[in-house]
C-alpha cells in the first residue's frame, strides 16, 4: 500500500464520522526499528505515515459518547477503539478493548478499492460499509456500558444460534452476532472456541469477570440442565512457570512460518504440536486465556510456556514477567 493512500486515509479519518467524537490515525512503519515504541508514545490523533500489514498497527479510530465539549483527553479515556486496515486485500476494522484485540469486522475488496480510488481526498463516509457501521455501533455500545454503573461483566455470555452462528449477549440483549462478517482477531478457525474466547476477553477487560468454559446451546439436550455445551475437552493438565516475549520478536517468523504478532493470543511451547489450543490460567489471580501454539520455546530452564504480549496482558503477566500457571491442553 502506498504512502499517498495512507496519508489521504489519515486525513479523512481525522474528521467527525456519524456519532464519533474523535477520530485519529496511527500507522506502523516497516522501516524504522523503533516505530512500535514511538506509536505507543505518540498516542491517538497523531499520524505516522507508513505502510502496514494485517493487524500490525492499523488505522486507529476512537469512539465515545457525543459531548459538546469533547476533547482528545475525553475520547482517549474510552475503552473501545477501532482500527481500520486492509486484511487479505479487503477492508477490515479491528475492535480493541484497552488495546487488546477482540473482534475484527470484515468488509469487501470493493470497499477497500473504493477508498484507494479517492486518492488524497479519502472519506470513508462516501462508501457504504456494513463492517464500519457494525464496528462503530458495537464500540459505541461497549463504551456506554463502561460508563453504566449497573453493568456487570458477569452477565456477558455467548450463545449458539440455530443457524450455527454465535451471539455475545448481555443478559437477554444481543450485543453482537458472530457471523461470517465478524471474526476473532486472532482466529483459531474454530467458531465455538473463537466465540468463547471473544466473550471471555470482554468479561475480563470490562470487569475482571471469571472466564466461561462453555457456550450456551439452548437446543442441545443436557443431563445437568445447565444450558451449557462444552467447547473442547481438556486432554491433560500441567503446571509450571510462564513468561512472555514481545517487541524484540514482533514481525519475525515463528517456528511454524507465521509472522509473530505480539498483540495476538499465541504462545511458544517446546513440544506441543503447532495449532494446539491451550488454556493458560495465572495461578496468582485466576485469570485465563486460550492461546494457540505457533512457536518453539521457552529456552530458559524452569519455564513451561512463553506467551505473546497480548496473551500475557489478558492474564496480568506483563508487569511481573513470569508467574505460576496451569496449562490445560484442549482436544480437537
Amino acid at each position: 500500500m502506498n504512502n499517498k493512500f495512507l496519508t489521504g486515509l489519515a486525513t479523512a479519518l481525522m474528521t467527525t464520522v456519524g456519532t464519533t467524537t474523535l477520530i485519529g490515525v496511527s500507522l506502523q512503519s516497516s522501516q524504522a526499528s523503533n516505530t512500535i515504541d514511538q506509536v505507543d508514545q505518540i498516542g491517538v490523533g497523531t499520524l505516522v505515515g507508513q505502510e502496514i500489514s494485517d493487524f500490525q498497527r492499523p488505522n486507529v479510530v476512537s469512539f465515545g459518547p457525543i459531548q459538546p465539549d469533547s476533547t482528545s483527553e475525553t475520547a482517549s479515556k474510552q475503552i473501545a477503539t477501532l482500527y481500520v486496515h486492509p486484511w487479505q486485500s479487503q477492508l477490515a476494522v479491528t475492535l480493541r478493548i484497552r488495546q487488546i484485540p477482540v473482534l475484527t469486522f470484515l468488509g469487501s475488496k470493493a470497499e477497500l478499492a473504493a477508498l484507494r480510488e479517492q486518492g488524497n481526498d479519502i472519506d470513508p463516509t462516501k462508501i457504504e460499509s456494513k463492517a464500519i457501521d457494525r464496528a462503530k455501533a458495537f464500540a459505541k455500545r461497549l463504551n456506554e456500558l463502561d460508563n453504566d454503573n449497573t453493568f456487570k461483566a458477569e452477565n456477558l455470555s455467548v450463545t449458539l444460534n440455530p443457524d450455527k452462528t454465535h451471539s455475545i449477549k448481555l443478559n437477554s440483549e444481543e450485543l453482537i452476532k458472530l457471523d461470517k462478517g465478524v471474526i476473532l482477531s486472532d482466529t483459531t478457525r474454530n467458531k465455538a472456541i473463537d466465540a468463547l474466547q471473544a466473550t471471555n476477553r470482554l468479561r475480563r477487560l470490562m470487569g475482571n469477570a471469571p472466564p466461561l468454559t462453555a457456550v450456551v446451546n439452548p437446543n442441545q439436550p443436557r443431563n445437568n440442565e445447565s444450558g451449557l455445551a462444552s467447547v473442547r475437552p481438556v486432554t491433560s493438565r500441567r503446571k509450571g512457570m510462564a513468561s512472555w516475549y514481545g517487541p524484540g520478536f514482533h514481525g519475525r517468523l515463528t517456528a511454524n512460518g507465521e509472522r509473530y504478532n505480539q498483540n495476538g493470543l499465541t504462545a511458544a511451547h517446546k513440544t506441543l504440536p503447532f495449532g494446539t489450543q491451550v488454556r493458560v490460567t495465572n495461578l496468582r489471580n485466576g485469570r485465563s486465556v486460550i492461546v494457540r501454539i505457533n512457536d518453539r520455546g521457552p529456552f530458559v530452564g524452569g519455564r513451561v510456556i512463553d506467551l505473546s504480549k497480548g496473551a500475557a496482558s489478558v492474564i496480568g503477566l506483563v508487569s511481573s514477567g513470569v508467574a505460576p500457571v496451569q496449562l490445560e491442553i484442549l482436544g480437537r
